[in-house]
């Protein structure tokens, strides 16, 4: 009966520390989004000079400035949950439904597009001033939503099989 209640006891004791601890953890992270100055990653006006994202993957060499446009968008769910971080597809192609016929300038999201989707997308991750990614779902810190045209100026990132931007500003087409 005592070893019963000691088992009880001590579920109940780490509960409340899991809760507590996730409960604090959430604080922190509120808090440090309510911290971050939204607007030092908006841009005012669109930069001129943006190329797409096919132009990009071709040209663009590792630490080169670019400025892209780009739509959100090229897989089933583009944003990094929690972080600000999203992948753009080209502006000038369009996903359609799995299993459809996709034409000149669409890409579906089945394995058979995988190539073409490859070289039509990449990573945009939108970054401070310290080079690290910022702990702010993109959606809250750009008020973006997945099909949005983004012009995005920052510096590529360029990996054996990765290609990326880190972006230190983005212009959202209204």
């Amino acid at each position: 009966m005592l070893r019963g209640t000691s088992v009880i006891s001590f579920v109940a004791l780490l509960l409340t520390a899991v809760s507590g601890c996730s409960e604090s953890s959430h604080a922190t992270s509120t808090q440090a989004a309510a911290s971050i100055d939204k607007s030092q990653f908006l841009l005012a006006e669109e930069p001129s000079d943006a190329i797409g994202v096919m132009i990009a993957r071709e040209d663009a060499k590792d630490k080169d400035e670019i400025v892209l446009l780009a739509r959100i968008g090229g897989r089933r769910d583009p944003f990094i949950a929690g972080r600000s971080a999203f992948m753009v597809i080209d502006a000038s192609m369009t996903i359609v439904d799995d299993g459809q016929e996709s034409g000149k300038g669409q890409v579906c999201l089945d394995d058979c597009c995988a190539t073409l989707r490859k070289e039509s997308t990449m990573l945009v991750k939108v970054v401070g001033a310290d080079g690290k990614i910022v702990p702010l779902d993109a959606r809250q810190l750009l008020d973006v939503n997945e099909n949005d045209l983004v012009v995005v100026k920052g510096k590529v990132e360029r990996g054996k099989d990765s290609f990326s931007v880190a972006a230190t500003g983005v212009y959202v087409r209204r």
